[in-house]
């Protein structure tokens, strides 16, 4: 996707926006059961475009469920969360077929190109000053900011998220998968840099989120275009998109009986951080098609410790690379 186009604060904010329901109030059935409709036909809509999200109808089955105890408000509240979730799944899809961003979005990415750190001031390791990566076709130095007053950005300052979607993660993706820190980050990406194409390493967020920024040098493949569990994604899409993933990204090759990964590329996964599952998402996804394991790494920080550490990242807007550290 050229544009590492948006959608994420503006997805929990707008997730968390949805009111209460007044306890003055007293919900009925029916009441409920028009909440769930709604929250069916959003699904439905965000599905007809491959935007559906992975937990919507187990929201919708939740808050049916409920009917049968007579806990409509709580049932009410459910439909309603996953009727926004439908809308914005929807709404993301559109904006990944290039239907235009809407300003909100385009008002949170609008942040200004930051002057490059001088890498003798504050070095990564005290070996490594900087690295330098290719991103999206442009040279771009990865060093750690000087600025003793920065702060983290707006986006990862958050320490109370909520969970679910945003539970913290275990220090292990799944058996067999390491678990890596920035500095074998940042040696996985010298070595890509360096010409080795037996390495990637995968930004497994939704384009709002990457086009906040990303590590320089990373690709994004979003966890909701390819989980299997994902209703309403695969259909006839399926053997397409995943054998030009599976090929042409990751290097495996199909055979008449299944999939062979002898030389499929050693994948670096990363998302928001501690509280962010997408990557394992990616992770899990893979290991189910048969993806070994071993050729799986996991960066668990993600964002969250990479801006933490004041490592640069790259912003992409409109086809344009700037870089920034933190505030």
């Amino acid at each position: 996707m050229k544009y590492g186009k948006l959608f994420a604060a503006a997805l929990a904010a707008a997730l968390t926006a949805a009111l209460p329901i007044s306890n003055a109030w007293s919900a009925t059935r029916a009441d409920a059961q028009a909440a769930i409709s709604a929250a069916e036909e959003a699904r439905k809509k965000a599905a007809s475009v491959g935007g559906e999200w992975r937990d919507t109808g187990k929201m919708i089955k939740e808050a049916t469920s409920l009917l049968d105890t007579r806990q409509y408000t709580k049932a009410i509240e459910i439909a309603k969360t996953a009727e926004r979730q439908g809308q914005l799944g929807y709404e993301q899809a559109m904006h990944e077929k290039n239907a235009g961003f809407p300003s909100y979005m385009l008002a949170a990415a609008a942040k200004p190109k930051q002057t490059p750190a001088t890498s003798a001031e504050n070095m990564i390791t005290p070996e490594l000053a900087s690295i330098e990566v290719v991103h999206e076709g442009q040279k771009v130095t990865i060093t750690r900011g000087h600025d003793k007053d920065a702060t983290l950005p707006a986006e990862f300052a958050k320490t109370e998220r909520g969970c679910p979607p945003f539970c913290v993660q275990p220090m292990k993706a799944a058996e067999g998968v390491d678990t890596v820190g920035e500095v074998e980050v940042l040696s996985y990406l010298q070595r890509a840099a360096s010409g080795d194409d037996s390495v990637l390493v995968v930004d497994s967020r939704t384009p709002d989120w990457v086009m906040r920024g990303t590590i320089p040098g990373s690709i994004n493949i979003p966890w909701n275009q390819i989980d299997p569990e994902q209703s309403g994604m695969f259909g006839d899409r399926e053997d397409h998109y995943l054998r030009t993933l599976l090929e042409d990204k990751f290097g495996a090759k199909k055979t008449e009986s299944g999939w062979d990964f002898s030389n499929a590329k050693t994948l670096v996964f990363f998302c928001n951080g501690l509280w962010c599952g997408q990557s394992s998402a990616n992770i899990e996804t893979l290991l189910k098609l048969g993806y070994p394991a071993e050729k799986l790494k996991w960066y668990r920080g993600g964002m969250q410790d990479w801006a933490i550490l004041g490592l640069y990242t790259t912003m992409t807007q409109g086809g344009h690379t700037s870089e920034k550290h933190g505030h």
